[in-house]
């Protein structure tokens, strides 16, 4: 009978899925949840010609023919009411290092979203992201009603690419930022072999180094996004060979002087294993090592340092990812940096020196692990180390045709 019905009604389907019950919000929000959607601000001016804007995840290409773009805000949005009321508005689609302002306008009062110089305003007064990865102009060409939103298609009257447009997108999915790291191509297996060969070649400069300062010493290198430890001062020590991932704050290093590509690798991996991730911080911990030209690590030995990452990525493969293992130990190294950044003096936190070895793109292409010290050691010891170690780093970027970036000058304490 139903089936008649439908027939003789001649109702159609997508009526039927409308008159049906909504199912549970909560269910909802978690399934769409694992959607990603790209983040873009959209902005206009209110009735007093103040700029006002607000955060989708919903902005999208419509038509080419005309040029058609579209976002869906929620129609009890005041926001969207004043873009209705302007007519027009202006799409900034945001960049992954954009996460952090994004969180602050999401945040900030209405009348407080514009102050600083991250904004450009047209002759309307409407703003635009300066560092935007793409961005449209529109004029409000139609409204169409959505269930409790409305879909907004904007006439484009001018669009282009920012000066982030070489830059990955940000991400919104499950509740959290993230962005897209295209595929890191690193190094192919003739590549490693080189890698292998230039290591064992001065292999008798980490043994030195080891020897003359009663230190340990390794060599690592960036396979794609895993580091991998070539070498050691004693190549029977069981952390030769070890990988374990290449993913913020470890190894901030190799981030510090190294291609885009690579660096999104470093943030992105982090993000997997802990879920988020403190942008500021790590901008903070990459301009400390390129001020210092060095970095450190915190809490281990060189050989538990090793030891224990080895031991966790393979509890966490044999659990199949190991996010919560691997994770405590990530944020480990974040407390100790984030300590580091507010007490800036190494000698005070170092278990471990990470001293780049650059090669011919200066780019790094190896890094030299000096530890078997603890935290708290003098000043001139700590200062003795350190040189000897960016020593050592230098003749090795040398006979391997290196060159360091202009303006690398390592401060010592």
């Amino acid at each position: 009978m139903a089936s008649q019905t439908h027939q003789q009604t001649g109702l159609r389907s997508d009526h039927v899925a409308r008159s049906s019950p909504p199912p549970p919000k909560s269910r909802w929000r978690t399934v769409l949840g694992r959607y990603p959607t790209g983040i873009t601000i959209i902005t206009s001016v209110d009735e007093s010609g103040g700029p006002i804007g607000m955060v989708v995840g919903t902005f999208t290409s419509v038509s080419e023919d005309p040029p058609l773009v579209g976002f869906l805000p929620q129609r009890t949005s005041r926001t969207y009411a004043g873009i209705r009321r302007a007519g027009r508005f202006r799409a900034s689609v945001l960049g992954a290092e954009h996460e952090g302002l994004c969180r602050d306008f999401f945040a900030a009062a209405p009348e407080d979203r514009f102050s600083g110089d991250a904004w450009e305003f047209d002759e309307h007064g409407v703003p635009r992201l300066r560092g935007a990865v793409a961005w449209f102009d529109a004029t409000v060409h139609d409204v169409l009603p959505a269930g409790d939103h409305v879909m907004v298609l904007g006439a484009v009257a001018d669009l282009g690419l920012g000066p982030g447009a070489d830059e990955a997108p940000l991400v919104f999915l499950n509740g959290g930022y993230g962005s897209f790291a295209p595929p890191v191509t690193g190094v192919d297996l003739a590549e490693l072999g080189s890698r292998l060969r230039i290591a064992a070649g001065v292999g008798d400069l980490v043994q030195g180094l080891a020897r003359d300062l009663d230190v340990e010493c390794a060599l690592s290198t960036v396979v794609r996004d895993q580091v991998v430890v070539l070498t050691a001062a004693d190549n029977r020590l069981p952390y030769v060979g070890t990988c374990f991932p290449f993913a913020a704050p470890m190894d901030p290093g190799f981030a510090a002087w190294c291609g885009p590509d690579l660096r999104r690798a470093w943030v992105e991996n982090a993000r997997r294993l802990m879920g988020q991730v403190d942008t500021h911080l790590l901008d903070d911990t990459i301009a400390l090592v390129r001020e210092r030209g060095y970095a450190i690590s915190f809490g281990h030995t060189l050989s538990e340092h090793f030891g224990g990452l080895a031991a966790e990525a393979r509890s966490g493969r044999e659990a199949g990812g190991g996010r919560s293992d691997l994770a405590r130990l990530w944020e480990r190294m974040a407390t100790g940096y984030a300590d580091y950044c507010r007490d800036p003096r190494p000698q005070a936190h170092a278990h471990t020196l990470q001293v780049p070895v650059f090669g011919p793109d200066q780019c790094v292409a190896f890094e030299l692990m000096v530890g078997g010290f603890g935290p708290g050691i003098g000043v001139e010891r700590f200062r003795a180390i350190l040189t000897a170690a960016l020593d050592r780093a230098a003749r090795i970027t040398e006979l391997t045709d290196g060159t360091p970036p202009a303006g690398y000058v390592p401060k010592l304490p």
